[in-house]
């Protein structure tokens, strides 16, 4: 449940006043809520793109598995992202004739068996560049340019490279756009490098040996071969760890 902070009544105000104010409050809220909860983003339990690269194994194997994530409260910091995209792709679906292919579902590989899609931010046709935005924070924006992307982003750009190769393009870069969500258009990071589909190939590989692993052993043991992780946000590892913290 999300608990804003309402004003205080102001002078003249009665308790009537501050009733309604406070029924306006909770309608606006529970559409907020509601929406985010329903959106397909929230609902999706199939492994994509983005999530293959996870660091942490033990989360992979989770979402491998099918399971649904702990519940983390309201995505509000994503939702702003989703919107931020759908405002990216209006403005680069009006330039497609310089040669911008925007949100397009692309085939990354298998795994399992199963066909692996995602759809992707934006492509270069003209610079062969696949381009992914990130909109963050004024912390993680500070953390990316001094050591790049995560592992995890990493891969997805990689990935994508791969799914756009599948579709019969040229991909000789990737990049990653890091926009600020706080902060000016000028506070941007632009990483990027040369498209290397080992990188995709080794995550799909690892990905692949891990369903192996859980139709062969089952989820529990498989969870069971790797550690528990240090990161701040899996939302597996730290419920799991006070579990075991508990029982000692």
């Amino acid at each position: 449940m999300v608990n804003p902070t309402i004003a205080k009544p102001p002078a003249g105000a009665g308790q009537a006043d501050s009733f309604v104010a406070d029924l306006t409050v909770a309608g606006i809220m529970n559409v907020i809520t509601d929406s985010i909860t329903a959106h397909p983003r929230s609902l999706q339990k199939r492994i994509g793109p983005s999530e293959i690269g996870m660091d942490c194994t033990r989360r992979l194997i989770h979402k491998l598995a099918g399971d649904t994530e702990p519940d983390r409260g309201i995505a509000w910091k994503p939702t702003v992202g989703t919107a931020c995209h759908t405002q990216m792709e209006a403005w680069f679906g009006a330039h497609k004739d310089e040669g911008y292919l925007v949100e397009q579902r692309v085939t990354v590989g298998q795994i399992g068996g199963v066909d692996i899609t995602g759809s992707t931010d934006l492509f270069s046709v003209n610079d062969r560049t696949v381009i992914d935005w990130k909109f963050v924070g004024p912390a993680m924006l500070k953390k990316y340019k001094a050591s790049g992307p995560s592992n995890q982003y990493r891969v997805q750009a990689h990935l994508y490279g791969t799914g756009w190769v599948n579709a019969g393009y040229e991909v000789e870069q990737v990049m990653i756009a890091f926009l600020p969500r706080d902060g000016e258009l000028g506070d941007a990071y632009f990483w990027w490098e040369p498209y290397q589909p080992e990188i995709a190939e080794a995550a799909l590989a690892k990905a692949n040996q891990l369903v192996t692993l859980i139709n062969a052993i089952g989820e529990d043991a498989t969870l069971a071969m790797y550690p528990l992780c240090n990161e701040r946000f899996c939302p597996w590892c730290p419920a799991d760890k006070a579990k075991q913290n508990a029982t000692i």
